[in-house]
């Protein structure tokens, strides 16, 4: 039975726990999954549809199936509600707020190694679990679904890399304690050989023998080599010998085991249950997360589902456990039908409170047995899985401060009638326009409609008609408009488009459109603004949820983590560095976790542009000075938007990373002078380097983390590089002393041409 599967008793227990949370609020969550599944159609395009109340499912309209043909002409809708929300996502996704860490105690080193550790975790999670892409799928969550769940879990796989495992054992050894008989010196302590600790032994008793035979020779020469000089009390003695047995831990061998990642996951109500009555996560007795899946990857992951009576009793319940929850989480692709061979898993995480719907004995049980929680997986009505795991530790759900309980309509839910209209409108508007073409009617006696058909209609030609007696050509013919278009229409139609602006805040300058009574770039940028202010409250909401996250995935990483961690990092000029994570710095405590750069949303490409365009204008020597810094030179180029754009200096920032890339893989040059016993073993040129910015470049590497980092794993180099910092300063100091002196006039002094005399003559200036 595997470790992780408890006594049957215990399981029916779990089971019947379980399902009593399984069970709760399922009228509530009906109506839920109703919503959410009408929002996941209406994101897929499928706007017209309508709810059965005997198959209790969304049915897609299709006039076509239903035989009306001309109405299928005009069903032509046109997304919005994804237009709108989407609008929204693009602009709270330009970037995933960065995790900045905090010692516990800022005065310990251990914590500040912590902590600095902490913020190169932070960035390998991002790596590893495409960050962009999750915060993305949170917001849609967030606009489809309401309330966003986390899961947090570390995950072992080969594929993450190795690392060696030190396998001991205990092993009993017995240890000779040599002592002086007469003061009691202890004279040596030593692993003693089994042989020569059973003939030190007999040594002992062959003492007291009176006469000694040849088989006893060997024991002899031991009794007489024992004759040691004590150094504390001076005296020739016969050391005494005490052995002990002592179990000490022995090296056997060393095996490769897969590296851990920490893994993020979200996911909305269709997944995650938790009660409709909690207003915070604390108020959760349980969370199910629930899923459905190919039964044979559930055979994989359990080896006791594999075989037995359990293994027939999977494959043979394939289909949903719960129909409706399965019909929630069905891909619309599906449009009705449902997938076949699948089953639904539940990974149901309970608090210790909720054993206590069992008699008092059986959750006491419980209680003892996971004392933090317990994680509960049932494979259908098969039992997979169960170990101690608290809910708060794997899982982190958003907390709307507009919403008095967890659960909260989406935002989503606003559109829905905008979209209704919308699609009404356009149908109508095309049925008004095609039936708005007029018909004619004309009196046979006057047209011979035979004939007319058999001519061809050219332009300017001449027909025969014979008008009756009395009247015009004109009053046998009668044009008839079955259709027009109410001038009401258009400005409905703007109107709604402004109603679906103004609930899902999607303004216009937010996805770039025009602005009506704004024409300079001012008046869109202050409209942008106001469009990203609405966008706030959602933009706090996430970010104390990224935090919590973060609060709970580092902390978990570190006590996950058995080896070193190596990360591959670029530069910001192109270069390639290693970035460690160390085991022995991660033996302080982390304080707290906060947001790295304010909460403001973030700046797009366009605002980015503004601001550094204002500043160039302003002419501050101060802000010109911080912008032309070698540093800041590719940021300039690309807020500009010129990429082609020549920089100057910017080739000399290059070649000198590159200077220092070659230093860190060589070390420095023996001179064998005194005064300078080493050189770098790159050569800096007077002539063609410049010597100002070499040094500044140099002073601000040796400073960065990539700098400190090297001085600890690369000694050599590090120390190579100073070389070559120092060396630009030299060079640049000897050229200003070389530099002439320059006069008043601000031209430089000749050698030759005497000083001027200021002021009135006297002795001294004489």
């Amino acid at each position: 039975m595997p470790n992780n599967l408890p006594s049957e008793e215990v399981q029916r227990l779990l089971r019947e726990v379980v399902d009593h949370f399984d069970k709760e609020d399922a009228s509530i969550r009906e109506r839920q999954i109703r919503t959410w599944r009408q929002l996941k159609l209406a994101w897929d395009g499928y706007s017209r549809i309508w709810f059965s109340e005997v198959a209790h499912d969304w049915r897609i309209f299709d006039a076509s199936q239903t035989g009306d043909t001309e109405q299928a002409a005009y069903d032509k809708p046109v997304n919005v509600f994804r237009a709108y929300l989407e609008s929204i996502i693009a602009a709270l996704s330009v970037t995933v707020p960065p995790i900045k860490c905090y010692p516990d105690d800022a005065d310990n080193t251990l914590d500040l190694s912590t902590a600095r550790a902490g913020d190169k975790i932070a960035e390998l999670i991002y790596r590893h679990n495409d960050v962009p892409l999750l915060w993305l799928h949170a917001l849609f969550i967030y606009c489809t679904e309401g309330m966003v769940a986390c899961y947090s879990y570390p995950k072992s796989d080969v594929k993450y890399g190795t690392y060696e495992k030190k396998n001991y054992e205990d092993v009993e050894e017995t240890h000779s304690t040599v002592t002086c008989p007469e003061c009691g010196y202890q004279l040596d302590n030593q692993i003693q050989d089994p042989e020569q600790a059973a003939l030190k032994q007999k040594a002992k008793l062959e003492q007291d023998k009176f006469m000694p035979d040849e088989s006893d020779v060997p024991v002899q020469d031991v009794v007489q080599g024992d004759m040691e000089l004590c150094p504390s009390c001076m005296q020739m003695i016969a050391p005494l010998l005490a052995e002990e047995t002592f179990v000490i831990t022995r090296l056997v061998g060393v095996t490769n085991e897969a590296k851990s990642r920490m893994c993020l996951e979200a996911y909305g109500g269709l997944y995650v249950k938790v009660p409709n009555y909690a207003k915070k996560q604390e108020d959760c007795p349980y969370l199910i997360y629930a899923y459905e899946t190919h039964f044979a990857n559930v055979i994989e992951r359990y080896d006791h589902l594999q075989k037995g009576d359990l293994a027939q009793k999977l494959k043979a319940s394939t289909g949903p456990k719960d129909p409706y929850e399965e019909w929630g989480r069905l891909n619309p692709q599906y449009q009705g039908e449902y997938p076949q061979n699948v089953i639904t898993c539940r990974n149901a995480w309970l608090r210790p409170a909720a054993f206590n719907i069992l008699e008092p004995e059986q959750a006491k049980e419980l209680k003892k047995l996971y004392p933090n929680g317990c994680k509960v997986v049932l494979a259908n009505d098969c039992f997979a899985e169960a170990c101690d795991e608290a809910l708060d530790d794997y899982w982190t759900l958003t907390h709307n401060p507009m919403s008095d309980f967890i659960h909260h309509d989406p935002l989503g839910l606003l559109l829905v009638s905008i979209q209704e209209i919308t699609n009404d409108l356009i149908s109508l508007t095309l049925q008004t326009i095609e039936h708005g073409i007029g018909q004619t009617f004309a009196d046979p006696g006057v047209l011979n409609f035979n004939a007319y058909r058999q001519m061809e209609s050219v332009p300017g030609g001449i027909y025969e008609a014979t008008p009756k007696s009395g009247k015009s050509i004109g009053d046998a013919f009668h044009e008839v408009k079955t259709a027009t278009l109410s001038p009401e229409v258009m400005p409905f139609g703007t109107q709604i488009q402004s109603l679906g602006q103004l609930v899902s805040g999607a303004l216009p300058s937010l996805f770039g459109g025009s602005i009506e009574g704004a024409e300079t770039a001012s008046q869109y940028s202050m409209s942008r603004a106001q469009a990203l202010q609405r966008q706030q409250n959602t933009w706090k909401m996430l970010i104390s949820w990224w935090k919590q996250i973060f609060g709970k995935t580092i902390p978990m990483f570190i006590k996950e983590v058995k080896d070193d961690e190596r990360d591959v990092q670029r530069d910001k000029n192109g270069g390639f560095f290693n970035v460690f994570i160390r085991k022995a710095e991660l033996e302080g405590k982390l304080g707290k976790i906060e947001l790295e750069a304010n909460e403001n949303l973030p700046l797009t490409w366009s605002q980015v542009k503004d601001v550094v365009m204002k500043l160039l204008e302003a002419q501050n020597p101060e802000v010109l000075a911080i912008l032309g810094a070698p540093e800041n030179l590719p940021i300039i180029r690309e807020a500009i938007g010129l990429t082609d754009f020549f920089v100057p200096g910017e080739d000399d920032r290059e070649k000198i990373h590159d200077d220092i890339k070659a230093l860190l893989n060589s070390e420095p040059l023996q001179t064998g002078d005194p005064m300078m016993p080493e050189m770098p073993s790159v050569e800096v040129d007077p002539i063609f380097d410049n010597l100002e910015m070499g040094f500044e470049i140099v002073r601000n590497w040796v400073v960065s983390e990539a700098g400190r980092q090297a001085k600890i794993d690369n000694e050599a180099g590090y120390r190579n590089v100073l070389l070559y910092g120092k060396m630009f300063h030299m060079l640049s100091q000897q050229q200003m002393m070389a530099q002439p002196p320059v006069g008043a006039d601000g031209k430089p002094v000749k050698e030759d041409q005497a000083a001027p005399i200021t002021g009135e003559p006297n002795e001294a200036n004489v």
